[in-house]
């Protein structure tokens, strides 16, 4: 079975309902479902699914697709591991693809270093019952973390450079492999493992599978505290959330009502054990739109918390926008000065980590703060400095009610009248803060009549004829879109829609979605047919003669003018023939 039969039937068996209501709330409007899109933030719904089709489509972002893109785009994964993913909930076997549609991973390959990895995260756990371990169960022991906790979170001990290489190598992996995960380097000496006497915390993905490790140094060294694993095939910290797999698991209990965002493991590890099993951390790297959205998958809340000191507080600042993008609601923790979530739960307990939940500032509020400490309100020009970026940061809420509400807080603050601050408000948004509007795709070189073409194609009307398809499309999206359906009517296909989102390359998905999607009410006719393809026709061949006159003028080769007339001619009878089909 090649790629594109196993994917239409894997879509046949799929509810894209069932599956897109995990991720936001559908609501039946006749033959279709409507949402807010989880994919950007809106007030209004403009996402649609229609079960009929097997599609969704969002009229606010344009994002749109079948079920597989959609699990891509939402849970942040490579195509093949949504595949394996709806394959595994519809108990069908996921085969050897063959054909030209076949995925490029190799994905016995991927499915070989992901159970490496489990195997070196369940050695490296079982490596704590060792007595060579007493330094990490020391300090597991001084952070006072349980038994369930060690269990919860997978952590374990690197024992020496060569122990983990030596288990592995008995488990028929080799050393090139321990090193394409990240495991091993390679001096001159031969190969080591890069943790070496480090407490281990595996990195799981949102699918429960291990992608990398974070592990931390036990004795006073000249090492960095933590070492993560670097990128490679199945880790990329842009993309990873950690403890996300345990979101996962919580959710199945009950919506989350927030998120607590943190910058490292011990500090979600603390919250855990404390009692906030919504605590995540972002791999002590700056947050990007691939961690929000997931973020965004779980809750619409999300509480910053990250460390005190100077560093957390830019990190804090870095990530604020980034949520809010998402639609989020974010409000900030604030830690007292040099401690991080870890210490505040270990010196006070749950309550005093509580407490500060509760203490925690909306974005703009805690924006604003940060803005008055720059700034001495009893010095005219820093005064005035200060309403100007004040006034640009209270006027990004969305709620009219709010912005009002922190204007007159820095009327007040300023001694500014709030008449002059409105004004201010309206005035033009710098380059930097600009926002167009999200819209529809544009539909860019394919116009209308190009757009209909391929939408009769796809839709498979009457009069539609695959040789006109072929000798007008013959690159690009075009090319493509026929040469893919052409291929799925040949196998006995139908309704092909829903699998070319699976056939085409990702950059091409948003100038499919009006394609599918187009409404031909009084334009589904022979002579609309016939119209557009003596338009494509006659557009082909124009393009060519304009080419072969370039050359002409260059070379003055008479056969360039020759073959030119003879398509000059060409058009001038597609013309007179008036776009008739036979």
């Amino acid at each position: 079975m090649d790629f594109s039969e196993f994917c239409s039937r894997l879509l046949e068996n799929t509810d894209i309902v069932k599956l897109i209501s995990r991720y936001c709330t559908l609501r039946r409007t006749g033959n279709t479902f409507k949402a807010l899109c989880p994919f950007h933030s809106e007030r209004t719904p403009s996402f649609g699914v229609d079960p009929n089709k097997q599609l969704y489509y969002c009229f606010g972002c344009g994002k749109g697709g079948n079920a597989i893109t959609f699990l891509k785009d939402i849970e942040n994964i490579e195509s093949i591991d949504a595949i394996k993913m709806l394959a595994d909930e519809a108990n069908m076997e996921l085969p050897e693809f063959s054909g030209k549609s076949a995925p490029k991973i190799d994905k016995q390959k991927r499915i070989r270093l992901f159970e490496l990895m489990r195997e070196a995260a369940r050695h490296y756990n079982e490596n704590l019952r060792s007595p060579k371990a007493a330094a990490a169960n020391a300090y597991i022991e001084k952070r006072k973390l349980p038994s369930n906790i060690v269990t919860r979170f997978g952590l374990g001990y690197s024992i020496d450079y060569t122990e983990i290489i030596t288990y592995l190598k008995s488990k028929g992996y080799d050393e090139s492999e321990m090193k394409e995960v990240g495991l091993v380097g390679q001096s001159a000496r031969g190969y080591y493992d890069l943790y070496c006497g480090r407490l281990m915390f595996p990195i799981i993905s949102s699918l429960g599978q291990v992608v990398g490790f974070s592990g931390r140094v036990l004795e006073k060294t000249d090492k960095a505290k933590y070492y993560n694993t670097p990128q490679t095939e199945l880790f990329d910290k842009s993309k990873t959330v950690y403890a996300i797999n345990l979101l996962k698991k919580r959710r199945q209990h009950g919506p989350l009502d927030y998120l607590i965002m943190c910058e490292g493991q011990m500090d979600v590890i603390a919250l855990h054990k404390a009692g906030f099993d919504t605590a995540v951390a972002s791999m002590g790297t700056a947050l990007t739109q691939q961690h929000a959205r997931q973020i965004k998958n779980y809750a619409d809340k999300v509480y910053i918390s990250y460390d005190g000191d100077g560093a957390g507080q830019k990190a804090t600042m870095r990530g604020l926008d980034i949520l809010r993008e998402q639609g989020l609601t974010v409000k900030v923790v604030q830690l007292p000065d040099g401690l991080d979530p870890d210490e505040v739960v270990n010196e006070g307990g749950a309550e005093a980590y509580r407490k500060l939940l509760e203490e925690a500032l909306p974005l703009t509020e805690y924006k604003l703060k940060k803005l008055r400490e720059r700034y001495n309100l009893s010095d005219r020009d820093d005064r005035a400095k200060y309403a100007a970026e004040a006034v640009a940061i209270a006027r990004k809420p969305d709620n009219p009610v709010e912005t009002e509400e922190y204007l007159q807080t820095i009327a007040t603050e300023t001694g500014y009248d709030i008449n002059v601050l409105r004004r201010q408000a309206k005035i033009a948004e710098p380059e930097e803060e600009k926002s167009e509007p999200s819209e529809a795709p544009k539909e860019g070189t394919f116009n209308r009549y190009r757009i209909f073409l391929l939408a009769a194609y796809i839709a498979d009307r009457e009069y539609v004829r695959t040789e006109d398809m072929t000798e007008i499309f013959t690159d690009g999206l075009g090319k493509l879109i026929v040469d893919s359906v052409t291929d799925s009517r040949l196998k006995g296909m139908k309704d092909v829609s829903a699998l070319l989102y699976s056939d085409l390359p990702d950059e091409y998905r948003n100038q499919l979605t009006p394609i599918i999607e187009f409404d031909f009410n009084d334009l589904d006719s022979r002579d609309m047919y016939g119209e557009c393809v003596l338009k494509m026709k006659i557009e082909r061949l124009s393009r060519e003669r304009n080419e072969l006159m370039k050359k002409f003028d260059e070379s003055k080769d008479e056969n360039l003018l020759i073959r030119s007339e003879k398509l000059k001619k060409e058009i001038s009878e597609l013309r007179s023939n008036g776009g008739k089909n036979d």
